[in-house]
C-alpha cells in the first residue's frame, strides 16, 4: 500500500480525470509586504531571525513520493496526458529541460516530449501543509507562523534563539522533521527581515539552507530585480527602462524618483532592496462561517450505489476539516449539478452541532431521498457538493439522550491514524 499521509485527501478513480484543482491555496496570496504591514519607527530589524520554508516544486515532489514511477523523471502537475490545463508547478527534472509554471501542458510537452502531466490533487497537498504546519509549532510558538501560500510559510524565530547559528541549528531540526514527518525536502533561508529570507531560500535549492545577515547581504544584491516579491514581467520592464536591473542597483536608485514611477510601491521596493523591510508575521485572523467542498467527476452517475458512496465521501471530507479545525456545525446542504448545469439543493438545521461522520451522511441521505430532484440514465449528476454552516468550536461535549443508545467514536484519534498509515487504514460503517 502506498502511503498517503493526507488528513483529506479522497482518491479520484480512473485516469482521465482532467479537472484542475484551481484554488489549491489555503489563504489568499499578497504580492509583498504592504505599507502599513511595516514598523515606521525603526529603519531595520535588530536581533532578529526569521526563516522562509519553501517546498521544493511542492506539487510534483508529492507525486513522486507517492508513485515510485515518477521519481527521477520529468514531471508536471496540473494537467493531463490529453494535454489540457497548464503546468502549475515541475519537478527540477522537466524544469532542466525548459519547463515552467504557467505553460500550457501541450507547450510543455513540446519542449519536454517525455514529460508526464499528472492532475492536481488539492486537497491532498493542503492536508500535508497543513500536518507540517502543526508539526512546525513544536519549534516555534504559533503566533509566530506566517503561512504564505500553499508551499511556503514564515517563522519568527527571535524568541527562541539567540543568534544565526541557533537559528541554523533549528531551521535544519525543523528540515529534519519535515523529511521524517512526509519524506519531503525544503529550501530554507535565514534573514533579520522576511523580504531577505525569502530571497535567501533562492540562492540554495533544492534542499538547501541559506543564511544572510548585514554583514554579507551583497550577495542579495547581484541578484535580479524581479526575485524581489512584488516584481512581475511588467514592473521589472519598467525598472529596466530606469536602468535598474538587480536588487543591488535598485537599494540605490534614487527614491523620488521610484515614487513618481510606482507611487509609494516604488519606495516599498526600494526599502525591501536595502533591507529595510521591518513587517512582522502576519496572522490572518478569521472566524470560519462555513466550510463547503464540490467534486466534478470524469464520468457522470446516477445509479443510487455510485451517489450514496461519493455523498459519503465528501461528508468524510467535510468532517475531517471540521475537526482539523476543532469545530461544529448546525447546519449543512447537499447540491446536485446535473449534466445540463441545472442544480438542485437543499438546506437543513442539524438535530444538534456536530462532525461526527456518520450524522452528516444520515442527514445527506435524508436530503437527498426526499428534498432532491434525483439523478437518472437521462440526466446523470456531474457534480455533488456539501457545505457546512452555523459553526462554532467542538467542546468534545454531547448532549446525552436518556433513552437512546448511542455510541460515540473516538474521531480524533481515527484521524491521526489515516493522517499516519493512509486514507483507507480505516473506515467507520455508515447507516443504511
Amino acid at each position: 500500500m502506498q502511503l498517503i499521509s493526507s488528513s483529506y485527501f479522497i482518491p479520484r478513480e480512473g485516469t482521465d480525470f482532467d479537472s484542475l484543482y484551481k484554488r489549491v491555496r489555503i489563504m489568499p496570496l499578497y504580492s509583498f509586504p504592504h505599507i502599513k504591514d511595516m514598523n515606521i519607527h525603526i529603519v531595520s530589524h535588530q536581533k532578529r531571525f526569521f526563516v522562509h520554508i519553501d517546498f521544493d516544486a511542492f506539487y510534483a515532489q508529492v507525486e513522486q513520493r507517492d508513485n515510485i514511477k515518477l521519481r527521477g523523471k520529468p514531471v508536471s502537475v496540473g494537467g493531463t496526458e490529453g494535454g489540457k490545463g497548464i503546468v502549475m508547478t515541475a519537478s527540477y527534472e522537466a524544469r532542466a529541460m525548459g519547463v515552467d509554471t504557467g505553460m500550457s501542458v501541450l507547450e510543455a510537452k513540446r519542449i519536454c516530449p517525455e514529460l508526464i502531466s499528472v492532475p492536481c490533487y488539492g486537497p491532498k497537498y493542503e492536508s500535508i501543509m497543513l500536518n507540517l504546519l502543526s508539526a512546525l509549532k513544536e519549534y516555534v510558538p504559533d503566533d509566530c507562523i506566517e503561512q504564505y501560500s500553499i508551499d511556503e510559510c514564515f517563522a519568527d524565530l527571535s524568541g527562541v534563539v539567540k543568534n544565526f547559528y541557533e537559528a541554523t541549528k533549528v531551521s535544519n531540526a525543523i528540515k529534519r522533521k519535515i523529511l521524517e514527518l512526509e519524506s519531503l525536502t525544503a529550501s530554507m533561508g535565514i534573514s533579520y527581515n522576511k523580504t531577505f529570507a525569502k530571497l535567501a531560500t533562492k540562492l540554495q535549492k533544492p534542499n538547501g539552507l541559506s543564511v544572510v545577515t548585514q554583514e554579507n547581504k551583497e550577495k542579495i544584491y547581484s541578484m535580479p530585480a524581479n526575485k524581489l516579491w512584488g516584481i512581475g514581467r511588467r514592473i521589472e520592464v519598467r525598472l529596466y527602462t530606469l536602468g535598474i536591473k538587480t536588487i543591488g542597483e535598485l537599494a540605490v536608485a534614487n527614491e523620488r524618483m521610484l515614487k513618481k514611477e510606482f507611487g509609494i510601491n516604488g519606495v516599498i521596493f526600494r526599502k525591501l532592496a536595502r533591507g529595510e523591510d521591518t513587517s512582522e508575521i502576519i496572522k490572518k485572523e478569521k472566524k470560519e462561517k462555513s466550510l463547503n467542498h464540490y467534486h466534478t467527476m470524469a464520468k457522470p452517475i446516477y445509479k443510487t450505489e455510485d451517489v450514496r458512496k461519493e455523498i459519503r465521501r465528501i461528508g468524510e471530507y467535510i468532517c475531517r476539516k471540521l475537526r482539523s479545525k476543532q469545530l461544529t456545525a448546525g447546519c449543512m446542504h447537499l447540491s446536485i449539478r446535473f449534466e445540463n448545469l441545472t442544480y438542485t439543493s437543499h438546506l437543513v438545521r442539524l438535530q444538534e452541532y456536530t462532525n461526527d461522520d456518520r450524522e452528516i451522511f444520515n442527514a445527506a441521505a435524508v436530503i437527498y431521498n426526499n428534498k432532491l430532484h434525483k439523478p437518472c440514465k437521462e440526466m446523470k449528476a456531474r457534480q455533488f457538493g456539501m457545505g457546512v454552516y452555523d459553526l462554532h468550536t467542538d467542546t468534545r461535549e454531547r448532549n446525552l439522550h436518556l433513552f437512546e443508545k448511542k455510541v460515540f467514536l473516538p474521531y480524533y484519534a481515527l484521524d491521526k491514524i489515516k493522517t499516519k498509515y493512509g486514507e483507507g487504514i480505516i473506515r467507520v460503517g455508515l447507516e443504511s
